[in-house]
């Protein structure tokens, strides 16, 4: 700490003696450094400084083994080591023996959670790395019955398993599907769990709103309205529900009412977070619409594609009807609809087509133009289910993805395999119902962490590095972080963005154990992302 202290002060103490001997005309000031008193700054000099004095400690150390470091740093043995949560739950980490995995267990033991931990071969793997005190299930991600008995007690999923190249095969069973299954068998563990405790729903549970191979659903689902924006509003004002499809800015809505409780007598829609449904598409855009016992509608516009695709709306993205409605109260939900508005020109040529027709396009495309306003008159939405997302305080599944950028070493073409594979694990997990904590982190190093800040970010922006280590304590801080619920964050080392700007710096968060910088990082950042 001496030679920290010296450094950082020494450095100081000569930008002070410059400024002390600058003359004191007027004409001189502008020359002053406002470097030396812009606390953004100041703060950079001192990381930097300790930062320099990390390098020259690791040179003489073993950069792999933390304690070493907090022994010569002088750092206290204190008590935030212990976790209140950790006596009664059991933490499964898939990918033990990875990069993150090996440092986490030791995180977890060390503070009295119970481990259990999933990887492929036993052999080779020493006690040191695996301690005797986790119970380890021999396995593949890519199995489904290895899944499920791994799930088996455990109360939280940390995922931080990696494929072991850019093969899609390799891709495919690690990072998409080994995503899913362990999805599905914590899903089933956690509904066994409830049914043994006497109850039908586990609050992970999604709420059926509606299922349509059930012909109780399909009876009470009806077209509310058919025809356009005016005969709309006429139709809202004389209490009329039909009317004629016409081309011209036509809509068609199927709705339902929603019965407030469900079978075992538990609310239906209060402390939900959003809304799910399954269906196949056909390329066009629909409107989800839903409605509250005092008449307020909201809706939350959502795209599709042909096929089957699964639709997560969360609450969030609902818009109201019109201005100064009051925010949407999940409790008070009493309706859901499903709406296809035709927005492009149907019958006739459209002020599109004759303004292109007037430049002089061929017939061929004028037949293309036709064809598209055909199929836009056409749509085919077929629903399987519709489900309420549950509500919750803490994340159920941690996974540890990585960030988008380009990394040094990896192919572009393998980089961008990767990153579609993770992203599909991504989905999976946030369509689940499950709580979740997505960690996108930059390029990981194998050096000992909590020494440098960290920048928490959204939109794929970050270009920097990571230690291990910090991303094992972000895995850690998540469990039990109801502000990192059901959100996705991108983090790396602290970095200035803009160099011609000395006065902005990347909001950053010092890693401490004697404070929670994890909620104060993501608090700010959106959810259900």
């Amino acid at each position: 700490m001496e030679a920290l202290r010296e450094k950082f002060f020494r450095a100081n103490s000569d930008e002070g003696a410059s400024i002390s001997q600058a003359p004191s005309s007027k004409d001189n000031v502008a020359d002053l450094n406002l470097n030396a008193i812009n606390p953004y700054e100041l703060g950079r000099q001192a990381r930097q400084a300790f930062n320099d004095v990390w390098e020259q400690l690791s040179r003489v150390t073993s950069p792999t083994r933390s304690y070493i470091i907090d022994n010569v740093l002088e750092v206290e043995a204190d008590a935030d080591f212990q976790a209140p949560q950790a006596a009664y739950t059991t933490v499964l980490v898939v990918g033990a023996t990875g990069r993150v995995g090996r440092i986490l267990v030791r995180k977890l033991l060390l503070r009295g959670y119970k481990v259990k931990a999933l990887f492929r071969n036993r052999a080779g793997v020493s006690k040191e790395a695996i301690p005797d005190s986790v119970e380890v299930v021999e396995g593949d991600v890519g199995d489904m019955a290895t899944c499920q008995k791994a799930v088996q007690g455990v109360s939280k999923v940390i995922f931080c398993a990696a494929a072991r190249s850019a093969f899609t095969a390799d891709l495919l069973r690690v990072e998409d599907r080994g995503v899913m299954n362990m999805v599905k068998a914590m899903q089933d563990e956690l509904y066994r769990r409830a049914k043994r405790s006497g109850t039908k729903f586990h609050s992970t549970s999604k709420k059926e709103l509606a299922d349509f191979n059930s012909r109780f659903h399909q009876a009470r689902w009806n077209v509310t309205f058919a025809g356009t924006p005016e005969d709309a509003a006429a139709a809202a004002a004389e209490g009329r529900r039909g009317g004629n499809l016409m081309s011209r800015g036509a809509i068609a809505e199927v709705g339902a009412r929603l019965p407030p409780r469900l079978p075992g007598g538990e609310h239906r829609t209060a402390g939900t977070e959003g809304i799910v449904l399954r269906a196949r598409g056909d390329a066009h855009s629909y409107l989800c619409i839903l409605e509250t016992d005092d008449g307020y509608r909201y809706g939350a516009r959502f795209p599709t594609k042909e096929g089957y695709l699964t639709v997560r709306l969360p609450y969030a993205a609902f818009r109201s009807e019109y201005q100064g409605q009051p925010p949407l109260d999940p409790a008070r939900l009493v309706g859901i609809a499903l709406r296809y508005e035709n927005r492009r020109s149907g019958s006739g040529p459209s002020a599109a087509a004759a303004l292109r027709a007037a430049k002089g396009l061929s017939e061929r495309n004028m037949d293309e133009l036709a064809a598209q306003r055909t199929r836009d008159q056409k749509f085919s939405l077929e629903v399987d289910w519709i489900k309420a997302l549950p509500g919750g305080t803490e994340p159920d599944f941690v996974l540890v993805s990585c960030a988008g950028r380009s990394r040094p070493g990896i192919d572009p073409a393998d980089l961008r395999k990767v990153i579609d594979a993770k992203r599909r694990g991504e989905e999976n997990l946030r369509l689940s119902g499950l709580g979740y904590t997505i960690i996108r982190p930059g390029t990981l190093l194998d050096e000992p962490g909590g020494y440098r800040a960290l920048v928490f970010d959204q939109g794929d922006r970050i270009t920097e590095s990571i230690a291990a280590a910090d991303v094992a304590d972000i895995c850690l801080r998540a469990l039990h972080e109801p502000e990192g619920r059901n959100k996705t964050f991108d983090v790396c080392y602290e970095y200035q963005v803009d160099e011609d700007n000395a006065l902005y710096e990347l909001v950053a968060h010092v890693p401490d154990k004697r404070n929670n910088y994890l909620k104060a990082a993501v608090a700010s950042l959106a959810r259900n992302t």
